[in-house]
């Protein structure tokens, strides 16, 4: 197996509009790699709720700054790792939304869904870089 066949990386400009593009990006890509249409929605999305917060919290939607993203296929798990160019953050910072007082904020419900929906979650870099794996059944 060629590695270069089963990775794509990505660089966006912190722009919304680049979102449905890398939507079709990472669906086509793992379309030709993957038979499984839920799990392939699981990742698309897991990849675009990510690449969000780093341009819209990270990045602060500056279209200066990028947003990395690479994604990996491997037999039993996929690893999606993205980057931004913006202050960082502290996990423990951020609110959990499902505490009563947090419920109408918000805040901190799309960490809640990647740390929910994937099966490992690491904050490297001052929380400039999340990495994910998901599991392929």
């Amino acid at each position: 197996m060629n590695n270069d066949e089963h990775t794509l990386d990505l660089i966006l400009a912190s722009d919304p509009s680049k979102l449905d593009w890398l939507v079709n990006k990472v669906e086509a890509f793992l379309q030709e790699r993957i038979d499984d249409e839920e799990f392939i929605y699981q990742v698309v999305l897991l990849t675009s709720e990510s690449v969000t917060n780093g341009m819209e919290h990270g990045n602060e939607f500056d279209a200066d700054k990028k947003v990395f993203v690479s994604l990996r296929v491997f037999t039993t798990y996929v690893q999606l790792r993205v980057s931004d160019e913006g202050a960082g953050f502290d996990r423990a910072d951020v609110v959990d939304p499902l505490k009563e007082d947090s419920l109408m904020l918000d805040g901190g419900r799309g960490l809640f869904l990647i740390e929910q929906m994937a099966d490992s979650v690491v904050y490297e870099d001052g929380g400039r870089t999340v990495i994910m794996r998901i599991k392929r059944s």
